[in-house]
């Protein structure tokens, strides 16, 4: 309380005087606000500590004002007392004029000496304000010089000009300094994130930024390699600097250089200029990444992955099982494959599965229908071609499948229909482990392991000059012969209890029950089709099925016919038909619910029978 009304006695106007109390914040929110203005007041007292270290020492008070008037930091060079407190409020209708408040209200360099000021207990004392401003422009707050009249300097005004001004450049640069550390925080994490090689360039073409991945690939350590001339880094002559002859930067760009110690290099780059506030050259970013994972994330992008394992091939059949037998031992080796079936056998699945529980698992898996192409655009599919190659050609070029195949497998299915003079082409390919684009001369290489397939007898077709004999011998390294369905009836119901399980979900039926005259028809076919026929047929079926059970009703007469019991199940399937009119007194959505058909295949099946209900 004695040190309340010591505090007092300053403001505390007597007689002739408006009677004023003193206006000071809470502790805590004097605590508040010093943290917001920590920036200034730290650095406004290290500017001090190093302006008046060799001054003599005299009642000299240094304080922060914050833009509301708040005295938020005083610091006495000398051992007297000053005006005010920390956590005061300097406001015009609290003193009078002050330096503090006129500096606050017309933003300048103001003084107040002795006699100018509004009360009497102020004019013994003289102040200097100067406001600071933020990097916007506003006023932040200010810093004053206060003495005794007989103290004061002449150069009061000129110290906190000097200091403000002072101030705003150390807390300007501190924040610059700040931001570039967080830009290059955010910098670092976007050209990782990124995982592209990234090269910041100069005018004169030295390095001013590289990041990791771009040390990786170069293979050259980043921070040795900042303030060096890029060609400096490496030991082939780095195609970016062309854009320092042109100026004109390019996107997307495929590059193929030759490193004497690190072979082949194929990039794909982007090289985007840098121009000053005055639109001058000032520098270059080149971004690039290797082909490989431009392939990789294509392939990934298109779908080009197994997804099929040896688990998803169904059968128990002693030639489906050596089948398996074989691929399995494929997929432990590179060697070239050969799937020999026919259609609807499961090729493909095959081919999947070798690649899926493969060594080449985690590369592309890439597929090329062999006879689904048209014959003028198959040699482009499987090498690609360089720009302007032909008419209609994309301009920029473009791989083949060979190279988005490589570091993983590709699948050539229908390898008999490829034409004679591209076997020729594929077969270079194979012996040479590289392709060359249509237009190109530059030799690609290309590690890519070859699995081909055909419905067709190769050996026959050799023997008729329809395919290489050098070809032939070169894919069939590992030959792996897939049974028609016909040879292995035994599977038969593995399959349908397999395709009606996985088809019901993705249909959303629920069969409880697969009656025998579903079954006996398909035991009885001879499936040209093969497997892929027989999921055709199940899903056809749960399609039409309105009930919870499979019957002959639900069965395309393509298989009732060929079926020995064709007569018997059509006499079968007639009488099924009258006895359930029958027993629902020829109701037919009853009936139609039991037989698990739609209505209008009741309809349809009482007037192909021409059933009566005389009859009943």
């Amino acid at each position: 309380m004695k040190k309340f009304n010591e505090e007092n006695k300053i403001i505390n106007y007597q007689k002739n005087l408006r009677n004023l109390e003193i206006i000071r914040i809470s502790p805590e929110e004097l605590h508040k606000r010093r943290e917001i203005n920590e920036i200034w007041l730290s650095s406004m007292t290290s500017l001090i500590e190093n302006f008046f270290s060799k001054i003599k020492k005299k009642d000299f008070f240094i304080s922060f004002i914050d833009s509301e008037g708040v005295v938020l930091k005083i610091i006495c060079l000398g051992e007297g007392k000053g005006v005010f407190t920390e956590g005061t409020v300097v406001k015009e209708e609290f003193f009078g004029k002050t330096a503090v408040s006129l500096s606050l209200e017309n933003d300048k360099n103001i003084e107040v000496v002795g006699q100018n000021h509004t009360f009497p207990e102020l004019k013994e004392w003289a102040c200097a304000a100067s406001p600071i401003h933020d990097s916007t422009g506003n006023i932040c707050g200010l810093i004053s010089f206060t003495s005794k009249v007989e103290d004061y300097p002449d150069y009061a005004l000129g110290i906190v000009s000097s200091l403000s001004q002072a101030v705003e450049k150390e807390v300007k640069w501190k924040e610059i300094s700040e931001n570039l550390k967080l830009s290059k925080k955010y910098l670092d994490i976007i050209s990782e994130g990124i995982k592209d090689g990234i090269l910041c360039l100069d005018k004169e073409a030295k390095i001013l930024y590289m990041n990791d991945t771009a040390g990786e690939i170069l293979r050259v350590d980043p921070k040795k390699s900042l303030g060096r001339f890029v060609g400096d880094i490496v030991d082939f002559d780095p195609v970016i600097l062309s854009v320092y002859k042109t100026h004109k930067g390019y996107t997307d760009r495929e590059f193929i250089i030759n490193s004497p110690h690190m072979g082949t290099l194929h990039f794909i780059k982007s090289a985007v200029i840098v121009r000053d506030e005055e639109g001058k050259f000032a520098g270059v970013i080149d971004f690039f990444r290797e082909i490989n994972r431009v392939r990789k994330f294509v392939t990934s992008y298109i779908g080009a992955q197994a997804k099929f394992s040896f688990t998803d091939i169904i059968g128990n059949s002693p030639k489906l099982k050596e089948a398996i037998r074989i691929a399995k031992i494929a997929s432990k080796s590179n060697s070239n494959v050969l799937i020999l079936g026919k259609t609807g056998t499961g090729k493909e699945m095959f081919a999947q599965a070798i690649h899926y529980e493969g060594l080449r698992r985690k590369g592309p898996f890439v597929v090329i229908n062999c006879g689904a192409i048209p014959r003028e655009l198959a040699e482009s599919e499987l090498f690609g071609y360089e720009p302007g190659s032909f008419t209609g050609a994309d301009r920029r070029g473009r791989p083949g499948k060979f190279e988005l195949a490589n570091g993983g497998t590709i699948f050539l299915d229908e390898i008999g229909e490829l034409p004679l003079d591209l076997q020729v082409k594929l077969l270079r390919v194979l012996q040479e482990k590289s392709v060359t684009r249509i237009g190109g001369a530059r030799s690609i290489p290309v590690d890519v392991r070859v699995i081909a397939a055909s419905n067709k007898d190769l050996s026959k077709e050799v023997d008729n000059g329809n395919f290489r004999a050098d070809l032939y011998h070169r894919l069939n390294v590992i030959q792996i012969n897939i049974p028609p369905l016909s040879e292995r009836n035994e599977d038969i119901p593995l399959l349908i209890h397999y395709f009606v399980e996985k088809l019901s979900q993705k249909l959303q039926k629920n069969i409880v029950k697969i009656g025998d005259s579903f079954y006996n028809p398909l035991l009885a076919y001879s499936f040209p089709g093969n497997v892929r026929e027989l999921e055709n047929i199940i899903e056809r079926a749960l399609n039409i099925c309105d009930g919870n059970e499979l019957n002959q009703f639900h069965l395309p007469d393509i298989i009732l016919k060929n079926d020995s019991l064709y007569k018997s199940i059509d006499k079968f399937k007639r009488d099924s038909l009258i006895q359930t009119l029958q027993n629902t007194k020829w109701n037919i959505s009853k009936t139609s619910k039991i037989l698990g058909i739609s209505r209008p295949t009741v309809y349809n099946h009482i007037k192909k029978w021409d059933i009566k209900k005389l009859e009943f």
